[in-house]
């Protein structure tokens, strides 16, 4: 009896052991498997805006493209690649821009390659922004479906902080109102004022890249019965803007008190008169 107990407990710890093997085997393969799909090539983004200086000069912008797919890792060949502007594109060949090449090797080990273009800074036009649109048409590996993207050739000004002075039509949420602007006294500071509303804010001097922080010092926005003093906080500056030809300003902030923030956040789109 005792030995028929034993070839039972042998059998069954065997049985457990087949199966932990057979899990293995499935865990292996699905291991194996994993990760092995096509690799393709695409821009890295979908649309880019490329904001130049309307000083004459011949610049040249990088559009980084890359790899996509197989196990997201650079692979150990080089990978061919070539490229073509579409025809959906506003911007004019050897007006706008010049792509003088067409194609391009990412390099075994790396992931990705810059496809170089020569913009005519001269002929943009700040009001009247066009759109190069790259499409990839083919490669030694393969393509993804995102196979293009639009770069919006925008032309930008000298900042020059006089021309922000005077009288706006302001849009604050969705309700037209007049503001004024002024110099403030900080360093490429202004002063809005819509009403009795206050806001201070300071203007980077990179107009390529333009952004807005507040100043919350010296401008309230209103008094609150229960908070005191309420004025505009900054968010991040890169979501509030400036046109430094058309002197707009795109305002995004928080309404903050001594002891905090609301909630959500304020906007206002200002025009000059």
């Amino acid at each position: 009896m005792k030995n028929l107990i034993k070839k039972s407990k042998v059998a069954a710890l065997l049985l457990v052991m087949v199966g932990f093997s057979s899990c293995d085997a499935v865990l292996d393969q699905e291991k194996t498997d994993f990760g092995t799909g096509p690799v393709l090539a695409q821009f890295t983004n979908s649309s880019i805006s490329a904001n130049f200086i309307k000083d004459g000069t011949e610049q040249t912008y990088n559009i980084p493209l890359t790899i996509v797919g197989g196990r997201n890792l650079a692979l150990n060949e080089p990978i061919q690649v070539t490229v073509s502007a579409d025809a959906s594109s506003t911007a004019v060949s050897g007006t706008e821009y010049t792509l003088e090449t067409t194609t391009f090797t990412i390099p075994a080990g790396e992931m990705t390659v810059n496809v170089p273009i020569k913009v005519a800074t001269s002929s943009l036009d700040p009001f009247d922004a066009k759109t190069l649109v790259l499409k990839i048409d083919s490669s030694s590996k393969g393509v993804s479906e995102n196979n293009k993207t639009s770069v919006v050739l925008q032309a930008v000004c000298e900042l020059d902080l006089n021309n922000f002075v005077g009288t706006y039509t302001t849009n604050d949420s969705g309700v037209s109102k007049q503001s004024t602007v002024t110099l403030g006294a900080l360093p490429n500071s202004l002063l809005i004022k819509t009403g009795s509303e206050k806001i201070y804010i300071e203007l980077n001097t990179d107009v390529t890249n333009p952004t807005i922080t507040y100043v919350e010092e010296g401008a309230v926005l209103s008094v609150s019965s229960t908070y005191g003093d309420i004025w505009a906080t900054t968010v991040t500056a890169e979501q509030s803007t400036y046109g430094s030809c058309d002197y707009s300003l795109n305002l995004e902030y928080k309404r903050c008190v001594s002891i905090g923030c609301f909630s959500g956040t304020k906007t206002k789109t200002m025009v000059k008169n």
